[in-house]
């Protein structure tokens, strides 16, 4: 009977460490999202998707442990000793991230597929650490359910599955362009009109997918719609920065340099983003910047955009897209879109 009692007494014990490890994940992760994107804490939104979907996530997790400390009359203490290690993997994991962006051990200029290369490993951990989270989640639903036969691999099947219903979701949020076109901000005039950085080629020539945003913004600041230029975005080895590409296509085709703003030391979307929130629209701006880029992009950098607090609009070019790159595109879009959605990276 006291063997009974103790290992009673140890489950319940088990159940309560993972409940505190599943919150304590939920709050460490959104003070990372804030912190390392220089955001004060007082401005988190909760009504934001990302932190909805974080949140969800761990209420989800902690009913698991609710329904099952009430409905298993035996609790098997491998499971949740199994689970607690997942649940503490996936804070360690967090806790990397933190080091990596805070401690600059890792210092290095190396380039992934054009991301820095410190941030890819930031990035893999994040990923690694939501994937522990949704196994450790299906693995509770599944002993609750009661498929103990293969539980492991089924509780894989079920994450794999998940993520595909994330993806999902992110696709049709992406696919949504007719929400950026022209007719929506008629008759209105901005301050400023920023375009997103994209790739440069041989001597200083913007691609075609950056030349369309920037003939977009050329067409509004005639017409008068957008005061300013904001052209974003920094180099990759031996080329000429995207802004400054940007800035002379401009001045050749007749706008005033006093009329451009240059921020040519970004990588990514995000740290564009992160400027036009220091320098422009901060939280407390009342004058909307209009951003210029791709319909399939702007569904990620308006919600980048949202996180960040800054008043903005978007507007699609008019490149237009192969059904071959219409899916590439709008697929790694979704990616993009769910990974700063879950960390705001």
């Amino acid at each position: 009977m006291m063997k009974k009692g103790r290992l009673a007494n140890n489950s319940k014990t088990g159940i309560i460490i993972a409940g505190m490890l599943s919150l304590l994940y939920l709050i460490f992760l959104i003070y990372l999202k804030y912190d390392l994107n220089d955001i004060p804490l007082k401005e988190i939104r909760f009504d934001y998707i990302g932190n909805l979907m974080n949140g969800f996530l761990a209420i989800v997790l902690i009913i698991a442990l609710v329904v099952i400390s009430f409905l298993k009359r035996t609790l098997d203490a491998r499971k949740l000793i199994f689970v607690n290690i997942l649940l503490t993997l996936s804070l360690t994991l967090l806790l990397a991230v933190w080091m990596l962006a805070k401690l600059n051990f890792l210092h290095t200029e190396k380039m992934i597929f054009n991301f820095p290369l410190k941030k890819v490993y930031m990035g893999a951990a994040y990923v690694l650490s939501l994937f522990t989270q949704l196994f450790s989640l299906n693995y509770l639903w599944g002993w609750i359910i009661g498929t103990d036969s293969l539980l492991e691999l089924r509780t894989a099947i079920r994450t794999i599955v998940g993520i595909a219903v994330l993806m999902a979701f992110s696709l049709i949020f992406v696919w949504n362009v007719k929400a950026f076109s022209q007719s929506r901000i008629e008759n209105q005039t901005f301050t400023y009109g920023c375009i997103p950085g994209a790739a440069v080629y041989s001597k200083g020539n913007p691609s075609p997918i950056f030349e369309k945003r920037i003939r977009k913004a050329l067409e509004l600041y005639q017409k008068g719609s957008i005061k300013k230029v904001i052209l974003t975005g920094g180099r990759a080895p031996g080329e000429m920065t995207e802004a400054e590409a940007a800035k002379k296509y401009l001045v050749n085709l007749g706008v005033s340099k006093k009329n451009i703003v240059i921020e040519n030391r970004s990588s990514t979307t995000t740290e564009q983003i992160h400027y036009l929130r220091k320098n422009f629209s901060g939280a407390a701006a009342h004058d909307s910047v209009l951003i210029i880029s791709d319909g399939f992009h702007l569904s990620r950098i308006t919600q980048i955009a949202k996180f960040y607090r800054v008043n903005s609009l978007g507007v699609s070019s008019d490149y237009s897209l192969s059904f071959e790159k219409t899916i590439f595109y709008r697929t790694r879009e979704s990616i993009a879109l769910l990974l700063f959605w879950f960390f705001a990276i």
